[in-house]
């Protein structure tokens, strides 16, 4: 990717709402907790993978944005420059 972020199998909204459960507990009360907790071991590693990709997106785009700025600047300066030149 060449982000600096290793790609990871991310857990999606539609294998989180449809994740099945084993019953544990007396007359089938509860769920397995072992289970629910590799749910959210999962769901937490997918959205930190996710997170830091937004991070390093907006990053980008704000380096992107500076350089843009500073061009902008650079090149009203040199008008400036030039109008004073002129006779």
């Amino acid at each position: 990717m060449g982000w600096g972020v290793a790609p990871m199998a991310l857990i999606t909204p539609y294998e989180i709402r449809n994740r099945m459960f084993t019953m544990r507990g007396w007359l089938h009360q509860g769920y397995d907790a072992d289970e629910v907790d590799d749910l959210l071991d999962d769901a937490a590693e997918s959205l930190e993978q996710v997170s830091m990709w937004a991070l390093i997106v907006g990053s980008r785009q704000h380096a992107i944005s500076s350089r843009h700025r500073h061009r902008r600047h650079q090149m009203k300066r040199r008008r400036q420059s030039i109008k004073r030149i002129q006779p």
